[in-house]
């Protein structure tokens, strides 16, 4: 799937890591509300492309970003893999 794909109002899961069997999975849910460039909370620039999304639940239930506001790379030049971001 390509990840720029996702439309606004789609729920996907956005992986920190590659999911192993020897630790539990890290990953954020929630609704898409924006995608395109992610810019500086500061300085207004461009920081990367990805989509914004409503944190409702995470691979820890105790995990703080839930409730939060949260930015998915679509791409990552560094450590990305097939499946980082799933519909759900």
């Amino acid at each position: 799937m390509n990840n720029a794909a996702l439309t606004t109002g789609t729920t996907i899961r956005a992986y920190d890591f590659k999911p192993m069997a020897d630790r539990p999975d890290q990953f954020i849910e929630g609704r898409i509300i924006a995608g395109g460039m992610i810019k500086h909370p500061t300085y207004n620039s461009d920081m990367f492309a990805g989509y914004t999304i409503e944190i409702t639940n995470a691979g820890r239930a105790n995990d703080p970003r839930i409730g939060d506001i949260g930015y998915v790379p679509f791409e990552m030049e560094f450590m990305d893999f097939e499946g980082r971001i799933t519909e759900i």
